[in-house]
């Protein structure tokens, strides 16, 4: 699309932001696009602007003096605390019942992974890798079929699976397909931003491999949040500023359990 200002984008304001936000490489295209977008320069320049007027009007509040009453305060001599005597077993002998119930609740989640665990990882990366980059068949089944996608998947896992919805983050689902897994098969549902990004969701079976929580891995080329949760190992892939990966990550683990 096109106006008298030169092509226009249709870019929504979370990929800009995650553009915005991203790496060096990421700043560097967004300020090509902008140069070529005069509605996505104009966008820009408004942010760059409300930027500026939050620093000018709260900047300065960080250089004032503290008040001379405040450091009165801080400056007064702690008053002195009578401990009853029963006080630090008590303390003690809840911080132990505290430690049981944790360590009940959480065990398995205070280790370190296991060789099986990483496996999980390393497979979902490999297939991020594989599949990314391609362009005439990057999915099996299209989004266009998704009831179809769904029971495919669904069925092949053995296990109910549906495609999480990313469209707040800017990504739409591409398609999905079944990939080779140590348990059997994997499925790897696949989405892509404005910006052609591509980011990767990989579930598989994982009996016997206990639960973690959150973990992040790097790659050569995307980074990834996996976790395993009652038999069911999940992956999401992509090429995304850390704290970005892990909201779409954690939007994705509450759609698929």
């Amino acid at each position: 699309m096109t106006d008298e200002n030169g092509p226009q984008t249709s870019m929504d304001d979370s990929a800009v932001a995650a553009l915005r936000e991203g790496s060096k490489e990421e700043r560097r295209k967004l300020r090509e696009m902008a140069a070529a977008d005069a509605g996505l320069a104009g966008k820009l320049a408004e942010w760059d602007r409300q930027d500026a007027s939050l620093r000018t009007l709260y900047g300065p509040v960080a250089d004032e003096p503290v008040p001379p009453r405040l450091l009165a305060v801080t400056a007064r001599p702690a008053p002195a605390r009578v401990t009853p005597r029963w006080l630090p077993q008590m303390a003690a002998a809840l911080a132990l019942l505290a430690i049981g119930a944790v360590a009940g609740w959480t065990g398995a989640r205070l280790f370190a992974p296991q060789p099986s665990q990483m496996a999980l990882a390393s497979q979902a990366l490999q297939a991020h890798s594989t599949f990314v980059v391609e362009v005439t068949h990057p999915v099996e089944v299209a989004a266009s079929d998704e009831q179809h996608l769904t029971n495919w998947l669904s069925k092949r896992l053995g296990h109910k699976i549906k495609p999480p919805d990313l469209a707040k983050f800017g990504f739409q689902l591409m398609g999905g397909r079944i990939v080779p897994q140590a348990e059997g098969a994997a499925a790897q549902m696949m989405y892509e931003d404005a910006t052609g990004r591509r980011l990767t969701v990989y579930v598989a079976r994982a009996p016997g491999s206990g639960e973690t929580a959150f973990r992040f891995v790097e790659g050569e080329k995307a980074d990834g949040f996996w976790w395993i949760d009652e038999g069911i190992g999940c992956a999401v892939f992509a090429d995304l500023p850390r704290e970005i990966l892990r909201s779409i990550s954690v939007a994705a683990y509450e759609q698929l359990t």
